[in-house]
């Protein structure tokens, strides 16, 4: 709104004009009316819109898009026909370069906004491939009589989308997804209950992995993997996965309906075998980049003692095991613990050692045993770390914390109370391991104040 121009009032369904200057990772552009943040999915900086009000809230307030009055340089058309409705991506509609300078603000931002921290944030480091770089994905599934659909819930909805053809997967996990549909209608009267698919390809695409999610166990599914496997030879092997969600969209039953326990993968020239339910970084060919940037900041020369906490299957943990006297890998889900040493043993790193438990209460025993950490790896979920894992490292006081976040908000929370305990920010640099969308993955440096 220019100087002098009457401002409508704020309310439900009212057009609004305004312009826009911020941007969340959840897609949404933000701008400023009545002293008032404005949300509008779809919209990015530097652009003018008009708005309709969808609803106030306390501190915001949320609105629909009418007319894109002024548009961005770097805005393009969405290559995927489904882009405006699936709830997969979230930045199709601009350039790679400009979802780059995206990412580096959304970090630099949530530091600044909610760590209160002040640093250099350096620029993103994109992918050499935006699309087909996903080695997981997990499709819901539509029934319709014999009839079986594979995609997406719409954004923020629970309405079904088809969408099996993902510019996202990996091509070898895209050509599995579109011959999956006809191949579930030839064994529907076995599959009552099924829910969700989700396939895993390795980092060269050269072996497959397949997760029937159900309700209930499924009759057919022997029977359906048999054929599966026959038809495609890269699927060596097909689970099922029963019962109500506890773990993500997993239930507690697990059923090996054919084919090899442990799913095969190389990452950072190190052997892994994994569970069908652990995770690991999606995007393999930026987790090589991520993980090198941990082994850089880590710096270690073989005298240090790491802590690496959230460890999963020890990915980390191996790529850290060459050049340190020991490394101790916390972890609360047992499959993944699991995984972890036995992919220490298949890569002689006999220096790691690995702890299933929660990390915030495994580490106040590790501090009590007089275990002292030269460098400390984080790696949380989306929600971050727990406060006791926080204000313990503090106690402890290692000379290098590398935090590895994939939520900006959380990491800068977390910021606050380490360099609050001591730690100084050194280095902030985002990895973009989700092209197309607003997540964005960031490896941070603190080091121990003197």
């Amino acid at each position: 709104m220019g100087t002098g121009e009457t401002m409508t009032e704020l309310s439900k369904d009212v057009l609004i004009e305004m312009e826009i200057v911020g941007f969340t990772a959840e897609g949404a552009g933000v701008g400023r009316y009545q002293g008032m943040a404005v949300f509008v999915p779809g919209a990015l900086p530097g652009e003018t819109v008009a708005a309709r009000v969808v609803a106030i809230r306390k501190n915001f307030t949320l609105a629909r898009m009418v007319k894109l009055i002024k548009a961005h340089p770097g805005r393009i058309k969405p290559p995927c026909p489904t882009f405006e409705h699936c709830g997969g991506c979230n930045l199709q509609h601009t350039n790679y370069l400009n979802q780059l300078g995206l990412k580096t603000a959304i970090v630099r931002e949530a530091l600044r906004r909610i760590g209160k921290i002040e640093t250099e944030v350096k620029p993103t480091l994109g992918a050499e491939s935006p699309y087909h770089y996903r080695n997981r994905m997990g499709y819901h599934v539509a029934r319709e009589g014999d009839s079986f659909k594979l995609g997406f819930f719409v954004r923020q909805s629970k309405r079904f989308i088809e969408a099996e053809d993902c510019m996202l997967a990996a091509t070898s996990i895209q050509k599995l997804a579109m011959c999956l549909p006809r191949s579930l209608g030839g064994h529907a009267a076995g599959l009552e209950g099924l829910r969700d698919v989700v396939v895993r390809c390795n980092s060269d695409e050269s072996v497959l992995l397949l997760t029937l999610v159900a309700d209930k166990p499924l009759q057919a599914g022997t029977s359906l993997a048999a054929d599966l496997m026959a038809a495609e030879p890269r699927l060596k092997s097909v689970w099922e996965c029963a019962g109500q969600p506890v773990y993500g969209i997993y239930g507690e039953q697990w059923r090996l309906l054919q084919g090899e326990k442990f799913f095969p993968d190389t990452l950072c020239g190190r052997q892994l075998l994994l569970s069908p339910a652990t995770f690991i970084q999606v995007n393999p060919a930026q987790t090589q980049i991520l993980y090198q940037l941990v082994c850089d900041y880590a710096a270690l020369t073989g005298s240090e003692t790491v802590l690496d906490l959230y460890c999963g299957a020890g990915t980390i943990s191996l790529c850290l095991a060459d050049q340190a006297a020991q490394v101790i890998g916390v972890e609360n889900y047992p499959p993944a613990v699991e995984n972890a040493e036995r992919n220490a043993e298949l890569n002689d790193a006999a220096n790691c050692r690995f702890i299933c438990g929660a990390a915030e209460r495994i580490l106040p025993e590790l501090a009590a045993d007089g275990v002292k950490a030269d460098v400390a790896v984080l790696d949380p979920p989306r929600a971050g770390c727990d406060t006791a894992v926080l204000y313990t490292l503090c106690a402890l006081g290692p000379a290098k914390i590398i935090y590895v976040s994939c939520d900006p908000a959380t990491l800068a929370r977390d910021m606050r109370i380490l360099c609050e305990g001591g730690f100084v920010t050194t280095a902030v640099q985002p990895v973009d391991m989700f092209p197309q969308t607003g997540h964005v993955e960031t490896v941070v440096l603190l080091e121990k104040e003197c």
